[in-house]
């Protein structure tokens, strides 16, 4: 047996967001001035398991375990340690469904994931290693510690008050910002989104999807005061983006059947009654439209609805309520997919809408007066389902990234932290009394499922893989047969790059210290090099967890990296000016070409057997295929859903994978042969929920991404 007073480790250490004091044998936080504001409220019993757990990081520690070696027992029942346990999460600040420290291993026990740096006064001659060829988000130790010694420890934690934002855009000295928590307001199973809150507070409308009837979304409205909830429209359809008339007197909401067909609705609202009457069309919108979140005018005179415009993109539309034609506000530029959620300004006179490009979001204001669009921030690195205004109208409330609200000044343009959350939202409305409504929680749980390739084997393969507790969100297939896999997965915490290999050995490549929104990720054709798309930026990662930043101008808007066949070149898309063009990255000289590689083309790949080229024209939309001993093109019948944002390809020397969009959320993996020019289903009658893939090195095996639906809440806070 263990003797327990062993189990304690001798160094001071960053633990998460705790630090452990040796000397004290506790777990305390400190604020920018090196003062400890909070200690972990642990008895003696409950320190004991946690030092075990530190002592054992990232090891599968059984209950029997924890009852020998630290109770120093086996036969209890192991409710002891249960209890524990539950002790720890809530003095931690840690979450049972995404786990920041300790994991849940079903019927096996327990693994203590969070990071854990030994900590060592710095040497006062001790350089900073950072470089400009290292994102933001990632620090080494010796970065960490010359931070701390110096007194600039910036601690963004659930379980503290007061925070530091470590950038500031206005060039002001640093300032304090609030952590806000929310209130819960729904707590229905299944997911409430899309909400809206009339301005008294007293009538809240959200879209309902129930565990039980995941596919369609129903319209709910419930009476705040008096906890009475009515069910507004069937489930025959779907119902999206209700929002109350200033007046009170109207519900507005998007109505989208199962064939396709939408339509803008009003519904009168009587609430004497909590009831609702007359649901009459306003408007239909274009087929397939997405599904649009609507804003009235201060006066009820209009409503905004966004549709699919004559150019396939997504448009905003003003129509009249009492008849009239419906004036198109926005007409977005080739490089952005479309514009949706506007937001009238409280006076009447502004509105602000959000922009869509492939990678981030852009918020835009129109003055209504004289139709001047201005651009107020690229929020990189986030798309924004909705935004607000402050009661003064002088700034727009945005979530900046999942637990972060901002605002920018429509004055300036500066964008500033207003506060952090202890949730994650992408939806936010704001109230003339400072309120602001969110929606709040995982819209799904992603696993990776490994499936058979139907064109190519007959095995019956259907399995999860690289599975934790945590969120497993992309795979990356090796070209090389037994070469490892690429996973993004928060095992650890945060999103990192893990390389998983057939022998079982798993190795974390990335060590980003925030929440990188990774976007996509491919293995070069020696199987070992990465290019990695982190929010608008290119990085090389190498197998050994080197990165190099590809050197492309940040106020640029890049997508779809892909190597070339020989993995000399690294090809992708940026937008300059509204036009598409493809750039071409040496990787030996770490240069991008002067001149672009190709104009007009908004996706480029080759073969790494070098046999043919695949693009699509960013002006017809039309794809191509030129063969590398031939000077013919050859067009490609490939198309796709007027709503489907997202493109996913994967070019074999056969031919090309993709996913194609069949509703809203459901695709079907395609494979487009390049000798017959035919296109095929991948696997018959089976849809994915994502439109990610990526496909074997012998192709017959084929990883996909399987969403478990999660849960989505309303709920409220009060901004400073």
């Amino acid at each position: 047996m263990s003797d327990p007073m062993a189990m304690k480790p001798d160094s001071p250490l960053q633990v998460g967001d705790w630090h452990y004091l040796p000397e004290q044998d506790k777990l305390v936080q400190f604020d920018a001035a090196g003062k400890i504001v909070l200690t972990a409220d642990l008895d003696n019993l409950s320190q004991k398991v946690v030092n075990y757990f530190i002592v054992h990081a990232g090891k599968l520690v059984t209950k029997d375990e924890l009852l020998l070696d630290v109770w120093g027992i086996r036969d209890v029942s192991d409710g002891r340690v249960t209890r524990v346990i539950r002790v720890l999460r809530v003095a931690l600040g840690d979450d049972t469904r995404e786990p920041s420290y300790i994991e849940t291993i079903p019927k096996r026990g327990y693994r203590f994931i969070a990071p854990i740096k030994v900590l060592a006064p710095a040497d006062d001659n001790e350089q900073d290693d950072f470089t400009d060829d290292e994102p933001t988000a990632i620090r080494r130790k010796n970065n960490y510690l010359l931070w701390l010694t110096i007194g600039l420890l910036l601690i963004a934690s659930a379980s503290l008050s007061w925070v530091f934002w470590p950038e500031n855009t206005s060039n002001e000295t640093a300032q304090t910002i609030p952590l806000l928590r929310y209130q819960p307001v729904t707590s229905l199973d299944g997911l409430e989104f899309y909400h809206n809150v009339s301005e008294d507070e007293r009538y809240l409308l959200y879209s309902y999807a129930s565990p039980d009837n995941e596919n369609v979304t129903v319209l709910m409205l419930e009476d705040l005061q008096e906890h009475r909830r009515h069910q507004l429209t069937e489930s025959s359809y779907s119902s999206f983006g209700a929002a109350f008339s200033p007046d009170g007197k109207q519900i507005a909401y998007h109505r989208y059947y199962p064939d396709g067909r939408c339509s803008i609705r009003l519904v009168q609202f009587d609430n004497v009654n909590f009831s609702t009457e007359n649901d009459t069309e306003l408007t239909p919108c274009t087929d397939k439209s997405p599904s649009s979140r609507l804003a009235w005018s201060p006066d009820s005179k209009y409503v905004i609805y966004s549709t699919i415009g004559a150019n396939k993109q997504i448009v905003l539309l003003m129509k009249p309520v009492q008849g009239g034609a419906a004036d198109q506000l926005t007409t977005p530029p080739p490089s952005s997919f479309g514009d949706y959620a506007a937001r009238f300004s409280f006076r009447g006179d502004k509105i602000v809408f959000i922009r869509g490009t492939g990678n981030h979001a852009q918020l835009w204001l129109l003055n209504l007066a004289n139709r001047e669009l201005t651009l107020l921030v690229n929020a990189i690195g986030t798309l924004p389902g909705n935004v607000g205004w402050s009661a003064d109208d002088m700034y727009v409330i945005y979530p900046s990234s999942p637990t972060v609200i901002s605002r920018v000044e429509i004055a300036t343009g500066v964008s500033s932290v207003v506060a952090y959350t202890d949730f994650g939202t992408g939806e936010v409305q704001t109230l003339q009394n400072g309120r602001l409504y969110a929606t709040v929680g995982n819209f799904a749980h992603t696993n990776i499922k490994e499936i058979s390739n139907a064109l190519i084997s007959s095995e019956n393969l259907n399995q999860v893989v690289f599975s934790s507790n945590r969120n497993e969100s992309y795979a990356a297939a090796n070209p090389i047969e037994g070469g490892p896999t690429a996973v993004v997965s928060r095992r650890s915490g945060l999103p990192q790059v893990w390389l998983f290999s057939e022998n079982g050995v798993q190795r974390q490549l990335t060590f980003f210290e925030k929440n990188e929104r990774i976007r996509s990720l491919d293995f070069a054709p020696n199987g070992k090099d990465i290019i990695l798309q982190l929010q608008n930026e290119l990085w090389l990662l190498s197998d050994t967890g080197e990165l190099t930043r590809v050197p492309h101008s940040d106020n640029q808007t890049v997508t779809a990296p892909a190597w070339g066949s020989t993995g000399e070149y690294v090809y992708y898309a940026e937008s300059i000016n509204g036009r598409w063009q493809i750039a071409r990255y040496n990787v030996a000289t770490k240069k991008i070409d002067a001149e672009p590689y190709a104009f007009d083309r908004e996706l480029y790949l080759e073969s790494y057997d070098g046999k043919y080229s695949f693009w699509r024209d960013a002006v017809s939309k039309k794809f191509y295929v030129k063969f590398q001993d031939s000077d013919i093109l050859q067009e490609v019948p490939i198309s796709f859903p007027d709503n489907q944002l997202w493109l996913k390809f994967q070019i074999k020397s056969s031919g090309l994978y993709f996913t194609y969009l069949l509703d809203d959320i459901y695709y079907r993996l395609k494979f487009y042969d390049v000798q017959s020019n035919k296109i095929v289903d991948v696997v018959e009658n089976q849809t994915l929920t994502h439109s990610q893939f990526s496909v074997s090195a012998d192709e017959k095996r084929i990883f996909v991404l399987e969403s478990v639906r999660g849960d989505f809440d309303i709920a409220a806070l009060t901004l400073p």
